[in-house]
């Protein structure tokens, strides 16, 4: 079975304001989510990520340059992320189309990237 990750964009902080009793309820469906996937055995991992404390890692002039992000100007950020297995990318997308993150809002959406598997590459450098 071949590996994707699905990285969950959304608009920034578009759950700050959520009341307590909906951010919970919101919660739950992802665990749900995830737990059937689990049961499957399709789901090999994922998390939340934190909002702030994020920093950017670029260069400038050939060295690594630091900044803080991300920024209010942007468009959308990666709120969380899965890993998941599945047969081929379509599968992978008909697993996709039943995450809540596509139902809570109508700006969320889910980017699909296979995961190269690095096994052989590993084997033949040593």
């Amino acid at each position: 079975m071949a590996q994707y990750m699905l990285l969950l964009h959304q608009v920034p902080h578009y759950n700050m304001d959520l009341p307590r009793e909906k951010m919970l309820e919101m919660t739950r469906r992802y665990m749900a989510w995830a737990d059937g996937l689990r049961q499957k055995g399709r789901l090999v991992g994922g998390e939340k990520l934190v909002a702030g404390g994020v920093r950017h890692i670029g260069t400038r002039d050939g060295k690594p340059v630091a900044s803080d992000g991300p920024y209010a100007e942007a468009k959308d950020v990666i709120g969380g992320y899965f890993v998941i297995e599945a047969r081929d990318a379509a599968e992978a997308e008909t697993i996709v189309r039943d995450c809540p993150h596509l139902a809570i809002s109508p700006t969320n959406w889910i980017e699909i990237r296979p995961i190269e598997d690095m096994s052989q590459a590993r084997a033949a450098a040593s």
